[in-house]
């Protein structure tokens, strides 16, 4: 291993020299093509002949693989260009082979770079004399980024812990690097050395702090007299949130000046560990200083750093053996052990090595690992040869184009680590490891830089590989534009891609078969992995699905599964977002979840909404991955507000608005789903429970400032006009003991109102201003999407209504004595058989007096009265589903109206916000009658009149008493009839009908499910629920008393 402060030397950028645009001169191009038969002219001619052949053959342009070669291979110029490349390439040679020798002691970034692109090119033309230094600078050059990665880690954590003013003084270094390095030792084998020797490394980190703070300084004073651009400020940013603690004296870096010039520009640097997400897990030392990001750079430049293997015990004795004494590695293995047997005894895996008594020696397997220890170095060479293809790896260095292209990232890192811990004692086994280390870390760094040439062609010719046969042709053409298209971008500084670009009929085979063993690892990951995936496992296994889906049909049914179970795994978490917003205790446990899920299911199946399908099919499994979701999120919440103190912050701060407002948005989630938050079981009060209490007089005074607000709204983007908007309502209020006129009581401090107020206000809009106008256009599209979905909804309620001849009711007017009207009809020519025929749905009470008593009750019904018809319980749900949409519509509008409330001072909301008006303003309930019952009393009179009468008839004779004529004789009957008496009888008699509408009765309102009970005890209780429909009890499910939905309307 290198010296830290020289490995971690700022890098400088890198120019490559050259005659072409690209730095590839011809007799390098003819040097790589021909390799060491360059020194034959007729050999040359031949390969080159050969070598432009197979590409003609293809139907390529040769200029587009490199503008060189159209010359090259033009008909006969192949012996002219052969004749005198000899003296050329010799020439290069020896000019390459003293820059080596020159360079490799004291090495230099650009070094790596220009000579090892000439290495690149002249190593295979003459091996013998070029391979050995090339192998050196390649070697030193991969070891020296490692190097400098682990610097850079341990610079990062040691954040201010350094000072280069001091030094000689490295105490706080290397207490502080006690402290990280229990995280930080495992995560590569240079941290795992740098470690165990804290004074060598805190000085060599001093030294490297100054380098860096005088770098900064003159790269911020750059910046700071030129144009701020995106790609300038943030790589020195993320330099000043790592170094500036550490930088003092004249070298001391403008970072705020920076901060400020960038923050103009709206470039900001986010911390690796930011945003802070109170309910994941508290980030380690690793995700704080963005290790992973330093690593993925590394692999970018061909260097892949893995965890440090030291849970190998050989590899971790040999580590630790540095300390003993002793003529070979044995040696100081058994020296280590008798010495530090005492500290180890509780290692979990050097203890066993040790005795138990109090002699604090190494035990008898300890001492057989020592000597086993000393046979894996002397076996090391060997092993390494045989992983390197069987070559003389342990006596020569290996040319890099002989270099094997096979190694697996997994080889590399046990070879690696290997020769990184074994090295330490290699001088006194005679060095036998020097030559195989060196071809082991040049071969991993030739599989690096081969990884990412291949990463970068593969990402470009996904969807050509299913087109290739046996002999990949096809994918020939595509190759060479991806090439050009790479060069184009700036690509080509990655010497593995060069040499695979300017060689393509090798690289197909090459790219194919990587391709190829890249889809059969992914298979191995799809199997186990896509019945049951994590979140994180969705993310990556998705993406990998949708680009190996183009070429490799194989995977198109393990990808179907997978995307089914992440599916529902995002369902449920929509479910669970949902769940804690709306109800209360619902995600506590399996049962609570599982009836609120079934709940929410039933009603997206009647409402034809499929967005939940998946988690609805199997609401246990949902359930369950959900409550074991927010417990471990309630579990995180409360470990947060612990390990950051945020209750006594809160208690000991005189500004409690910006932690009150993160941690209780929080805590008002998830406490009511969780006992360990509020303890309500235990009587003991949890950690939300505590910061509330922290900070509810701010909330209470949190909530007059927001009303007051609210009627400052228009006024709050000039301080002048709030002021004055401020003092009238405070005129107005004045001794009228208005709950905001406490608010008043400061206006006197200055001569226009209480600017604190305003500021607080015009401050917390501001702050609310961004990003507010995206926002509001994501709701007014969604809201508009679901208004048209609610008047479909609204569409089929009615008519199933006006169908099945369903009344619905507001439940505020159902049995009230405000909802009982009389109706007097007296009808005194009527028969008593006038009113026979009445409403089935009516009931009537006959009476035959008038003085029936005005107590009105409602009668419960028997089920037995009133069939359900299979057209009313659907008439009833339709209802149901479409009053809670309402509802919910309505609430979203009551929130954008909030919201809007500033259209004034936030730029480009206005206009949305009257859109979003115009949407709410058009949105109208569901036509609900109000239930009506009718008192109908009609009087019937019957009038009987008799009528007695007697008749006395008399009768007389009379006779002519004349003489002239013979007597004549006429009777006279006389009849006299008197009305003696006359009877009138009237009959009253009095109906009274009670007429109730047929009703039924739906709840909208968040609530717990009421109790309801049959007549006469019998069926057991009931449940009545919001929108779940009608549940019937007793022998009969279609029947029941009329069925009755209550209505709560949020009107």
């Amino acid at each position: 291993p290198q010296n830290l402060a020289r490995a971690a030397a700022v890098p400088r950028a890198v120019k490559r020299d050259g005659e072409a645009k690209d730095g590839i001169e011809e007799e390098l191009l003819l040097a790589l093509i021909v390799k060491d038969e360059y020194n034959d002219e007729n050999k040359c001619k031949t390969k080159l002949e050969g070598y432009c052949e197979r590409l003609k053959k293809t139907k390529i342009e040769l200029g587009d693989v490199h503008e060189k070669l159209a010359k090259l291979c033009e008909s006969g110029k192949q012996q002219t260009k052969c004749s005198n490349l000899k003296t050329q390439v010799e020439k290069k040679r020896d000019e390459l082979q003293r820059s080596l020798q020159t360079a490799i002691p004291n090495l230099k970034d650009e070094n790596c770079a220009e000579l090892g692109r000439k290495c690149l090119f002249l190593e295979g033309a003459d091996p013998t004399q070029l391979k050995k230094d090339c192998n050196d600078l390649r070697n030193k050059c991969y070891q020296k980024k490692r190097d400098r990665v682990a610097a850079e880690v341990l610079l990062r954590a040691l954040n201010g812990s350094l000072k280069q003013s001091a030094p000689q003084n490295t105490d706080e270094c290397k207490e502080k690097l006690k402290t990280i390095c229990k995280d930080l030792s495992k995560e590569s084998d240079e941290l795992a050395i740098g470690c165990s020797s804290p004074e060598n490394t805190c000085k060599d980190l001093v030294s490297v702090i100054k380098e860096k703070c005088k770098t900064l300084d003159e790269e911020i004073k750059k910046a700071l007299n030129g144009d701020i651009k995106n790609e300038t400020c943030l790589p020195l940013l993320e330099k000043c949130y790592f170094y500036k603690n550490g930088c003092d004296g004249t070298d001391k870096p403008k970072c705020d000046e920076l901060v400020e010039k960038c923050s103009k520009q709206n470039i900001t640097f986010v911390p690796p560990d930011h945003p802070f997400d109170p309910i994941k897990p508290p980030a380690t030392l690793a995700q704080k200083i963005g290790l992973t990001v330093l690593y993925q750079r590394a692999e970018q430049d061909g260097v892949h750093i893995g965890s440090a293997l030291t849970r190998d015990i050989f590899n971790l004795l040999a580590l630790l053996s540095q300390s003993g004494t002793g003529n070979n590695i044995e040696d100081k293995c058994k020296d280590m052990l008798n010495n530090k047997c005492k500290d180890l005894k509780t290692h979990p895996i050097l203890g066993s090595l040790c005795e138990n008594d109090t002699t604090n020696k190494a035990n008898q397997e300890g001492i057989s690992m020592c000597t086993a220890l000393k046979n894996k170095l002397n076996d090391l060479p060997q092993d390494i040869k045989a992983r390197l293809g069987g070559q003389n790896a342990d006596a020569n260095a290996i040319p890099w184009h002989e270099l094997s292209d096979q190694l697996r990232e997994e080889e590399c890192m046990r070879m690696v680590s290997k020769c990184y811990y074994f090295e330490l004692h290699d001088k006194s086994n005679n060095n036998n490891l020097e030559t195989p280390c060196k071809n082991v870390r040049v071969a991993c760094y030739k599989r690096g830089l081969g990884a990412v040439a291949n990463a970068l062609l593969e990402e470009r010719l996904r969807g050509e590989f299913n087109k290739t046969d046996d002999k990949h042709g096809e994918l020939l053409k595509p190759l060479v534009e991806a090439c050009q298209d790479l060069q184009k971008n700036g690509d080509f500084s990655n010497d593995e891609l060069l040499s695979r670009c300017l060689q393509p009929l090798s690289t197909i085979s090459l790219v194919f078969y990587d391709i190829r063993y890249k889809t059969f690892i992914f298979h191995d990951q799809l199997n186990e992995k896509r019945d049951f995936p994590g979140k994180e496992d969705c993310e990556t296994l998705e993406s990998k699905c949708k680009a190996f889906e183009k070429d490799f049909d194989s995977v198109h049914h393990p990808c179907i599964t997978l995307r089914s179970h992440c599916d529902r795994l995002r369902q449920a978490g929509d479910l669970e977002a949902l769940l804690l917003v709306k109800t209360k205790g619902s995600l506590e446990n399996g049962q609570n979840c599982h009836s609120a899920v079934e709940d929410i299911c039933r009603r997206d199946a009647r409402m034809k909404r499929h967005q939940r399908s998946l988690a609805c099919a199997n609401a246990t499994f949902t359930c369950q991955t959900i409550t074991d979701s927010v417990k471990r999120k309630c579990g995180f919440l409360g470990q947060n507000i612990q390990i950051r103190n945020a209750t006594v912050q809160i208690s000991n701060s005189s500004d409690k608005e910006g932690l009150c407002d993160f941690w209780e948005l929080y805590c008002d989630r998830y406490m009511s789903h969780s006992d360990t938050l509020s303890n309500e079981a235990t009587g003991s009060e949890g950690e939300c429970i505590k910061l509330k209490k922290a900070c509810s007089d701010y909330r209470k005074q949190r909530k007059l400032e927001d009303r007051f607000m609210a009627k400052l709204a228009g006024t709050l983007g000039n301080e002048k006009k709030c002021n004055e908007t401020y003092l009238s309502y405070c005129s107005a209020w004045n001794n009228t003991g208005h709950d905001l006129s406490g608010l008043c009581k400061n206006s006197s401090n200055s001569g226009n109102g209480n600017p604190t107020l305003c500021q607080k206000s015009m401050r917390r809009v501001k702050q609310k201003c961004v990003g507010l106008s995206k926002k509001l256009e994501d709701e007014k599209n969604a809201l508009e999407t679901e208004k048209n979905e609610y008047e479909t909804l609204k569409q089929e309620a009615e008519e199933a209504i006006k169908k099945s001849f369903l009344v619905l009711a507001k439940a505020s007017t159902v049995g009230t004595q405000d909802n009982v009207s009389k109706v007097v009809n007296t009808n005194s020519s009527g028969t008593p058989s006038a009113n026979k025929t009445q409403d089935a749905n009516s009931t009537s009470n006959n009476n035959s007096t008038a003085s029936t008593s005005n107590t009105q009750r409602l009668a419960k019904r028997s089920e037995k009265q009133v069939q359900i018809t299979a057209q009313e319980v659907t008439a009833f749900d339709k209802a149901g589903d479409v009053l809670i949409f309402y509802d919910e519509l309505n609430e979203k509008c009551k929130k954008l109206k909030i919201d809007c409330l500033f259209r004034v001072e936030c730029d480009g909301c206005k206009d949305i916000c009257e859109k979003i008006d115009q949407i709410c303003h058009g949105l109208k309930p569901l036509e609900v009658k109000e239930q009506t019952i009718k008192v109908v009393i009609q009087n019937k009179t019957t009038t009987t009149t008799t009528t007695t009468t007697t008749t006395h008839t008399t009768e007389a004779a009379s006779c002519s008493l004349t003489c002239s004529a013979p007597t004549t004789c006429t009777t006279v009957r006389t009849t006299d009839t008197w009305i003696t008496h006359t009877s009138t009888h009237t009959s009253t008699s009095t109906q009274t009908s009670t007429i109730t509408s047929t009703v039924t009765f739906t709840s909208t309102r968040r609530c717990k499910p009421t109790k309801c009970t049959t007549e006469g005890g019998e069926g057991d209780e009931g449940h009545v629920k919001p929108s779940g429909g009608a549940k019937i009890t007793g022998s009969s499910v279609m029947k029941s008393l009329v069925l009755t939905i209550l209505v709560w309307m949020l009107m």
